[in-house]
């Protein structure tokens, strides 16, 4: 953060040619913008913005859409992003697809929109939108999991971990390739060692049930723990199930509580509610008192090991 900061400050203090921003002023301002400096980071992005900087107009996209240093703004943000494409940003196709895909008021969800903008970006070799390609085939009605894999194939091969874990996931699924586990394994561990902490779950998974490995209790709770640092809220809820269910001597039923209640104060709106009642069911089995309620679990001192801290949606941005 320091050293960001100390490049922020400098780009903001150098000489300007013509008075826009140099392209390395910009990167510097996009990694004090992904670290959360919003508004020092602005200051030359909006300057390159004006300047007509592709990279630019595609933070300042971002950050009109997020509403992080600017009021929140989805048609503004539209209009930068569609800016940003036309003069050659490549993440500017995928965060256009992206908003599409999802919609966001007011624009409605447009999957043939978020297609084009996705296969817009998969033609230069973005890899994220190959996989955003594979996941618009994977969740059609009916849904087309012989294309979806085709696609996490592609966006796996261009370097996007996403694509390599969904893919795994196709291979354990029987999904548009054989079920395969040994090969599933290979991928899940190379995302895993990149750090995708959804990785690491679905490893957990692999060794809790015996897909293709020997089942192995330990080795799948030291998996959902490193899911769970990675801010990953279903290896929560799995570490605490495995908790309950193995009894390791080294943890409680109290923990398993800690982490299912962290796991659901930080899943998504889909999941909440399933991990809500996998939660009820952990509260019946451990039925702690009101004093350890107060005093453990729901303080969350339990969890506080581990990272507990939100990501910042800066994805888009990587």
């Amino acid at each position: 953060m320091r050293l960001i900061s100390l490049a922020l400050l400098a780009a903001l203090a150098a000489p300007v040619a013509y008075g826009a921003p140099t392209q390395d002023d910009i990167a510097a301002a996009r990694l004090a913008y992904i670290a959360g400096d919003y508004n020092d980071a602005l200051k030359v992005i909006q300057e390159g913005a004006d300047a007509g900087n592709a990279m630019a107009l595609n933070i300042l996209g971002a950050a009109y859409q997020d509403g992080h240093g600017v009021e929140q703004d989805t048609s503004k943000a539209v209009e930068l992003f569609e800016q940003a494409a036309k003069a050659g940003e490549v993440r500017a196709f995928f965060n256009l697809g992206t908003l599409f895909a999802e919609g966001s008021e007011p624009f409605e969800i447009d999957r043939i929109r978020a297609a084009k903008e996705f296969q817009s970006a998969a033609d230069q070799g973005y890899g994220p939108a190959m996989t955003a390609l594979g996941r618009l085939q994977e969740t059609a009605e009916p849904a087309n999991h012989e294309q979806a894999a085709y696609w996490y194939e592609k966006g796996h091969k261009a370097g996007d971990v996403i694509g390599t874990t969904n893919l795994a996931h196709a291979y354990v699924k029987g999904r548009g390739r054989e079920e395969n586990w040994i090969r599933a394994r290979v991928l899940y561990t190379e995302a895993a060692s990149r750090g995708y902490p959804r990785a690491f779950n679905d490893l957990g998974v692999m060794h809790e049930e015996g897909y293709g490995v020997h089942m192995d209790q330990l080795t799948a709770y030291s998996f959902y723990l490193q899911g769970v640092k990675g801010n990953y809220p279903k290896a929560g809820k799995n570490i605490a199930q495995l908790i309950i269910k193995a009894r390791f001597p080294w943890s409680s039923k109290h923990a398993a509580l800690g982490y299912c209640i962290w796991a659901v104060r930080n899943a998504s709106e889909t999941e909440k509610t399933g991990f809500q009642e996998d939660c009820e069911k952990l509260v019946t089995e451990v039925n702690p008192d009101a004093d350890m309620r107060a005093r453990r679990a729901f303080r969350g001192s339990i969890v506080t090991r581990v990272n507990l801290r939100a990501h910042r949606p800066v994805s888009r941005l990587c």
